[in-house]
């Protein structure tokens, strides 16, 4: 069964991800979930890469994120490496529609398909990222708070049988269950194949994937209707006390 492990570079990853973070200027493409409003950085995932699935954003990846090492039949001792990475920042930003605010405790997630032979293959995928609150201002997302690691990856390596699967992996935050109206997380994608002596790695990658939560924020004239309650039943108290 295909092993999956956080690698210390992924973990550095996270830590450049946080340092490299700004509220630079972004092709920001607006979609809509059923209580978010999702705006993904076009430049970095292309104009028409989204599409949403309640408050859960999926992006098409890119083609040459698509990577493949072959070594030839007969070469004991050859190798090949073959990788590709982008970052953007901001990759994706979530605004609560209103009534609502999001949870920081946020999902990524990868799917594809990989390939690895008996021996001396190495497969891998990550989406790694940092987790912001913050506001939406004039196009651009501003942040206030960095909160946490995003960290998603796949590692698939020879075992002695040669494989060929297809993959979905989603992984969350550990942020609290605090709450913003705007959220956003930047977007460190890598690929990476190696084959030692023949054979063939590859790693192919579909969609990236960021979830989000939801939860309903009652309206100000809520409060003053439970308030008024409140003291109709504290009178209606006294009165029977009386």
């Amino acid at each position: 069964m295909p092993t999956i492990k956080l690698s210390r570079c992924l973990i550095a990853l996270v830590a450049s991800a946080a340092c490299l973070s700004s509220a630079g200027a972004a092709n920001l493409v607006q979609i809509d979930g059923a209580h978010t409003t999702f705006f993904y950085d076009a430049d970095f995932w292309g104009v028409g890469a989204a599409s949403v699935i309640g408050d859960t954003i999926s992006l098409q990846v890119r083609p040459e994120f698509d990577v493949t090492a072959t070594v030839r039949p007969g070469t004991a001792t050859g190798t090949q490496t073959q990788q590709n990475s982008d970052f953007a920042s901001f990759g994706v930003v979530a605004v609560a529609k209103t009534g609502y605010a999001l949870q920081t405790r946020v999902g990524s997630g990868l799917t594809g398909s990989y390939a690895v032979d008996a021996k001396g293959s190495e497969a891998q995928a990550s989406l790694v990222g940092t987790v912001f609150a913050g506001a939406l201002q004039n196009g651009a997302f501003v942040p206030q708070t960095p909160l946490t690691g995003l960290p998603s990856w796949a590692n698939y390596a020879s075992n002695g049988t040669a494989q060929a699967a297809n993959f979905n992996v989603m992984m969350y935050s550990a942020n609290p269950l605090s709450y913003a109206n705007a959220v956003a997380v930047d977007s460190y994608l890598t690929t990476y194949v190696h084959q030692v002596g023949s054979g063939t790695a590859a790693m192919t990658l579909n969609t990236a994937q960021y979830a989000f939560s939801a939860v309903a924020v009652p309206e100000p004239q809520t409060y003053a209707m439970l308030l008024g309650g409140v003291v109709a039943l504290s009178v209606a108290s006294r009165r029977r006390k009386a």
